[in-house]
């Protein structure tokens, strides 16, 4: 009896570790959301003295890397993808003028969500976010770059700057 059950748990060991080598082969196992920002620092080869802020629902991240002195960027773009697929892909990333000196907008086709990321040289300091009946506010640090993800068709985007001032850039969501 005692050996029957050896065999047993043996065998489901056995398919327990071929079916986790088969998605990793298939590259279903990503990233799991702790070990993002660890994925990032290593995937874009960031600097451990570089800050990183980013935001993480339960389909997409995006975060921001940069020095200091704010001298220079990385953003990095994942996603959780649908079906079997355990944590977050690198989806995209780099560095572009977009984010330097606007508030770049990325959507991943087939997901209902959008990543807003900018170095923040508008010195935004809220997001307002109008439904149509009611507006949400989201606080940003005007002294730090950030990395926002938020859900498609939610309504009118506005960004500010500390003074109260629309920024330049609107972003709409329709």
């Amino acid at each position: 009896m005692r050996m029957k059950m050896l065999k047993s748990a043996w065998g489901i060991v056995l398919i327990c570790a071929f079916l986790a080598g088969f998605l990793y082969m298939n590259n279903d196992i990503g990233i799991s959301r702790g070990g993002l920002e660890q994925d990032v620092r290593s995937s874009q080869k960031i600097p451990d003295d570089w800050n990183i802020d980013g935001d993480v629902s339960s389909t997409m991240a995006a975060f921001i890397s940069y020095p200091q002195d704010k001298s220079d960027h990385t953003f990095s773009v994942y996603v959780n993808r649908p079906g079997i697929s355990f944590g977050y892909f690198f989806r995209g990333g780099g560095d572009i003028t977009a984010v330097e000196d606007f508030i770049a907008e990325f959507t991943v086709e087939g997901y209902q969500e959008q990543a807003f990321i900018s170095m923040n040289t508008q010195n935004v300091e809220r997001l307002e976010i109008d439904d149509g009946n009611t507006v949400r506010i989201i606080h940003i640090d005007s002294n730090k770059p950030f990395a926002i993800v938020l859900p498609l068709n939610l309504g009118t985007l506005c960004f500010y700057d500390e003074s109260g001032n629309l920024v330049e850039y609107l972003r709409q969501c329709l």
